[in-house]
């Protein structure tokens, strides 16, 4: 199992060419060339496969800090520069300023995957290996792109990869992107079903790290897992699909919970992550403070935490948060935010693993799944097992109602999932943004991510059906 990425490989994913044979025979990572792809086939499709994932993790901490920033959870002080933190409280954002997050990056990775596919077809190796290619082939192709929707919301995303990257492909709504990631991950699921017992390539060390997900069985309880994540947006957002209540989507998260890897009693932290090394032309973990001693914690977090019993601070805090040794203001002082006097020690050194997703966020989406099919109960048991096991707090009482339940969903979802993405995506998706604190009166509340400028200056005059979509205010 190859723990590492090297930066070489996402220019060969942009260059898959080739059929494949049996024979493994690894290629120059670090000087790819198409000749030498199609010359040997099978070393490409491990070469396009490590490119999705060096690009998938490349985008990674550009995503963390921009859902950090946007729900409240981190400020990025950068010492000279204040626009790395104003700009995401002006309105409106600057489509081609610091709050514009990524673009380039998770379409180059569809990019990379439109041609790895290519490879897959004309590949010489069984149908079940085919099968289980494609299969890993969609299933990042469904989470780009919820990544990519998480980002842009109601400006919808562009889903349509053709032959011609040069020809715009128009923006679908944010229902339609869901459905299409909901639809492509069971498309994808299917042919991990079907595939034989190995992947014609090996995934990297965050596949087997905290858990075993690389082979096309296990692997599948991932793309599961992302069903069951996709499901539970889609039901909550109103998602005309989901039927009433979103009881429809909720009960596809339940199904799809059931073939993926959860476990109340098992290891919190499994699941399938992203992994960083010290080696030459490799990538430290950019969350890692020694690396990024710029992004710190938003004090509310101190106000909010949950107390135990004997007032002492939740152990998700404790195991998270670190106090600063002097507090932090941002660039150009108070009128540019406040200060803060924590930062976060989740990710303990520049080679930590980072989560695509784990364990915990399984038990708490079946909680929601839960709820909102009829089961109360079972909602309760799952929230209490991540209240007494995650945050060392008393199992609580029934809940009073929904809006009682989402009170606490959010409360343990912010403290289990903090900076893994997910607490600006849960408050907008629960219509709960303005709870948000905004720190001055001058700042703003967005529900989404600008498109850039540079995509959309390219679309000005074309059919409108091809424009970006308009400029939504904040809040």
């Amino acid at each position: 199992m190859t723990k590492h990425l090297l930066a070489g490989v996402t220019l060969a994913a942009a260059t898959l060419l080739g059929a494949c044979n049996s024979d493994l025979t690894v290629p120059n990572y670090n000087s790819p060339t198409p000749d030498g792809i199609a010359g040997d086939p099978i070393g490409g499709l491990q070469l396009g496969v490590r490119g999705v994932l060096f690009q998938d993790r490349a985008s990674y901490a550009g995503f963390m800090n921009n859902f950090g920033i946007l729900g409240r959870e981190l400020y990025n002080y950068f010492p000279t520069d204040a626009r790395s933190h104003t700009h995401f409280f002006q309105n409106p954002l600057d489509p081609s300023g610091f709050a514009t997050g990524a673009w380039t990056g998770p379409y180059l990775n569809l990019r990379n995957l439109f041609n790895l596919r290519a490879t897959i077809t004309a590949a010489s190796m069984s149908d079940g290996r085919k099968a289980g290619s494609n299969g890993f082939a969609g299933t990042y192709e469904a989470y780009t792109l919820m990544m990519v929707s998480a980002q842009r919301h109601d400006y919808g995303a562009i889903v349509s990869i053709i032959e011609d990257p040069k020809v715009p492909q128009p923006f679908v709504s944010r229902d339609s992107v869901h459905n299409w990631v909901a639809n492509r991950l069971d498309e994808s699921y299917g042919q991990l079903t079907t595939a034989g017992a190995e992947f014609p390539f090996t995934l990297h060390a965050g596949f087997t790290e905290k858990g075993d997900f690389d082979d096309p069985a296990n692997f599948a309880k991932y793309n599961r897992a992302l069903k069951a994540r996709i499901s539970v947006w889609r039901g909550a957002l109103g998602n005309p699909v989901c039927g009433a209540n979103g009881v429809t989507c909720y009960q596809d998260a339940l199904t799809a919970l059931g073939n993926s890897f959860i476990d109340p009693a098992g290891d919190l932290r499994a699941g399938v992550y992203h992994v960083y090394s010290a080696e030459s032309g490799d990538t430290r973990n950019a969350l890692n403070a020694g690396v990024d001693p710029d992004k710190l914690a938003h004090p509310s977090l101190t106000a909010d935490a949950p107390r135990k019993a004997d007032a002492s601070m939740d152990d998700r805090y404790v195991a998270k948060i670190r106090a600063l040794d002097t507090p932090r203001s941002p660039t150009g002082g108070a009128t540019n935010g406040i200060a803060t006097s924590i930062g976060f020690q989740i990710y303990p050194t520049a080679t930590t693993s980072t989560p695509i997703i784990r364990n915990e966020e399984l038990i708490l989406i079946r909680a929601e799944a839960r709820y909102f099919t009829g089961d109360a109960p079972g909602a309760l048991a799952d929230i209490n097992t991540i209240r007494t096991r995650s945050g060392g707090l008393a199992a609580r009482g029934a809940f009073a109602n929904a809006n009682d339940f989402v009170t606490e969903l959010l409360l343990q979802r912010r403290m289990s999932l903090l900076w893994e993405g997910h607490r600006w995506v849960d408050v907008r998706r629960f219509g709960r943004l303005a709870t948000l604190p905004k720190d001055l009166p001058t700042f703003f509340i967005h529900a989404q991510q600008p498109i850039p400028s540079a995509e959309c200056d390219v679309r000005v005059g074309l059919d409108a059906s091809l424009r970006c979509p308009a400029s939504i205010p904040g809040i």
